[in-house]
This record gives structure tokens, C-alpha cells and sequence, in this order.
């Protein structure tokens, strides 16, 4: 018996296509219908994406454009007041660049002097004592001959008062 119920719903289904369906009093096959409903369906779908756009067109129309451009004008103005920010920060540090530049300069100058004052009181200090050991050299030799010459005056009279103590007669 279910394979009778089966074979009558399938000739059913195989005699869909002749079928007519009467509706608003006019009659249609199954094909004409889902025609219908496509074209029904995308004319429907048409207004709606239409309606949508006349939304969006709307509230473009509407849209403030002087509030934008306010907007834009602040930005305009930040950017700007950033520029002569950075304009600023750029010059400072230029400043500083040649500052130090100016610094290192000065150093360097002040290192030639007293490299040169080194130089200068080096050469006084050797001039100094050369001179000094050629003073110290004249002194020793100055010395030495008073020394000598002090020494032979010391014979001299040692040497006279022995010859006056050996040459006096009451010594023997």
C-alpha cells in the first residue's frame, strides 16, 4: 500500500507543470506564477533599495556643512598652530646646535692658550734652570777656589809659624 500512496504523489508532482491554479479570477500555471512572484519580488525589492538611497540622499541634503566647516577650520588652525610648533622646535634647536658650536669653539681657543702658556712656561722654567745650574756650576767653582785659596793662605801660615817655632832658640 506505501508503494501506491508513493506512486500517486509522484504522478501528482509530474502532472504539476499542467496544472492551472485560477487566482484575482484569472488562471495561471505553476511556471507563470513563480514568474510572477520573481517579477513581483524584484519590483518590490526595487522600491525598497529605493527608498534607501532617497533616505541617504536626504540626509546628505540635510547635512550642516557649515558645522564641517568649522570643523575643518579647527583642524585647519591646530595644524597650523602644530607647524609653527614644530617650525619653533626646529629653530630651537638650531640655536642650540650653534650655541654649542659656539661653546666648542671657544674651548678650543682657550686650550690653544694655555697650551701655548705651557709651552711659554716651559721654556721659561728650562731657560731658569739652566741658568741656575750654571749658577750653581760658577758658586761650586767660585767655591772651590776660595776653598783653595783659603786653604793655601791656612798652609802659609801654618807653614810660617812652624818655620817661626823651629827657627825660634828657646824651643830647644
Amino acid at each position: 500500500m506505501a508503494k501506491r500512496d508513493l506512486g500517486d504523489a509522484l504522478d501528482k508532482v509530474e502532472n504539476l507543470p499542467d496544472k492551472r491554479f485560477v487566482a484575482f479570477g484569472l488562471r495561471f500555471s505553476i511556471t507563470q506564477l513563480g514568474l510572477l512572484l520573481g517579477l513581483v519580488g524584484s519590483v518590490l525589492g526595487s522600491l525598497y533599495a529605493g527608498f534607501l538611497m532617497y533616505q541617504k540622499v536626504e540626509a546628505v541634503a540635510n547635512l550642516d556643512l557649515g558645522e564641517y566647516q568649522q570643523a575643518m577650520d579647527t583642524m585647519d588652525a591646530k595644524v597650523s598652530g602644530m607647524a609653527e610648533k614644530v617650525e619653533e622646535a626646529v629653530e630651537y634647536s638650531r640655536d642650540i646646535k650653534n650655541g654649542l658650536k659656539d661653546d666648542i669653539l671657544r674651548i678650543e681657543q682657550q686650550v690653544d692658550r694655555v697650551e701655548d702658556t705651557v709651552r711659554n712656561t716651559e721654556e721659561k722654567v728650562r731657560v731658569m734652570i739652566d741658568d741656575a745650574s750654571i749658577r750653581f756650576e760658577t758658586k761650586r767653582e767660585q767655591l772651590r777656589m776660595s776653598q783653595s785659596a783659603d786653604m793655601k793662605a791656612l798652609e802659609d801660615r801654618l807653614n810660617s809659624k812652624l818655620q817661626r817655632a823651629l827657627d825660634n832658640p828657646l824651643a830647644d
